[in-house]
């Protein structure tokens, strides 16, 4: 999976990149042999989406197969698993929001608060003050702070239906998914609540869920899809990129309630194809590049726009030179992303990581 999280972790990369772009030259965007990719990269936040799908999948397979191998389910451990690789970077782009850089800029400002990211509640936080902040950096925990509380949910949840002697998981995720639509029925309108709220972007974590029971359960439909000649994997996909690029257009007004339900029905059919798929046209896994970055690729998302926060002060400009502006930005921000990304994980992440109590009684 670390191939996908590369994947992942780099569009949202380029997504804000192009935006920074666009508000440096917005004359860019009328440019015709640009506005096909300007099209294409400016979905590259959907690797959110993804990261979401992904999440749901892999949390849920792995409790399943630890009750399956130890007869039980240890909320402490697997809490205390996901804290220590969680909090780490986490913490450190709030030490930097809202500690160091108001210490080293004096013109520094950030509308966020501070207590809201320390309980993890980051994504409501840019839902009653993003819209105003010019600090985008601190813009990337919303993400983090919705797994977070999926996290314990998930693991409270499961752990209480263990102890009921219930566990009804299946059903659970039905009953979910529909408050979920319900939720996103009744605040269709407001764009920052779909894009931020927990209960909003649920429904990209419940059908990983989903899927993750599916997979362990060895429902039939999985061993279908497994099984699908390569020529329908290629559709399957070609369908999929198309309705993600083509998204605000299906997707408008009131069909904005459907659209996470579909997209994350694509990346969940990518989890299943690039882990489990028998006819893939390209396993991306199979590339040394993507999983090594895709180990780092934590790394790579928190830490991007903080970097590109950076650049944008101490880089020229480039006046009336988009595409030098373009060169340089890219080069610098991705090397410098990618390099402290990687000493990150060496340094940081790998040794809270090497302290993550196993699974085993």
């Amino acid at each position: 999976m670390n191939a996908l999280r590369f994947i992942a972790a780099f569009s949202v990369f380029f997504f804000h990149l192009i935006n920074q772009l666009k508000a440096a030259y917005p004359s860019l965007t009328e440019i015709t042999l640009l506005k096909p990719l300007f099209v294409i990269f400016d979905k590259g936040n959907l690797g959110v989406n993804f990261f979401f799908v992904l999440s749901g999948f892999l949390i849920t397979y792995l409790i399943l197969e630890e009750i399956k191998n130890f007869g039980s389910f240890s909320l402490s451990k697997f809490l205390i698993r996901r804290t220590l690789r969680i909090w780490p970077l986490y913490f450190i782009i709030i030490l930097l929001g809202f500690v160091i850089f108001p210490l080293l800029f004096s013109d520094y400002y950030t509308d966020h608060k501070l207590i809201n990211y320390l309980l993890f509640l980051a994504n409501f936080d840019e839902i009653w003050h993003g819209i105003n902040d010019p600090i985008n950096f601190l813009t990337v925990p919303w993400s983090v702070a919705v797994e977070e509380q999926f996290y314990l949910f998930w693991g409270v949840l499961i752990w209480a239906l263990l102890r009921l002697k219930k566990l009804k998981l299946g059903f659970v995720i039905f009953v979910l998914y529909i408050l979920c639509f319900i939720f996103r029925t009744y605040h269709w309108q407001d764009e920052y609540i779909l894009y931020y709220h927990t209960i909003a972007v649920a429904q990209d974590i419940l059908t990983g869920a989903f899927v993750g029971l599916s997979v362990f359960k060895g429902r039939e439909w999985i061993e279908k899809l497994k099984n699908l000649k390569q020529w329908q994997v290629i559709f399957i996909y070609a369908l999929g990129l198309f309705i993600c690029i083509a998204k605000n257009k299906i997707f408008a007004d009131q069909m904005v309630i459907f659209e996470r339900f579909i997209l994350s029905i694509f990346f969940a059919y990518v989890i299943i194809d690039q882990s489990l798929g028998k006819n893939s046209f390209y396993k991306f896994g199979k590339t040394k590049f993507f999983n090594y970055f895709g180990k780092i690729s934590y790394g790579l998302y928190m830490y991007h726009l903080l970097i590109m926060y950076l650049t944008a002060i101490y880089l020229p400009d480039f006046e009336n030179k988009p595409g030098l502006y373009l060169i340089v930005h890219f080069g610098v921000n991705l090397s410098l992303t990618l390099i402290i990304s990687s000493l990150s994980y060496r340094f940081i992440e790998s040794k809270f990581l090497a302290l993550k109590p196993s699974q085993k009684k």
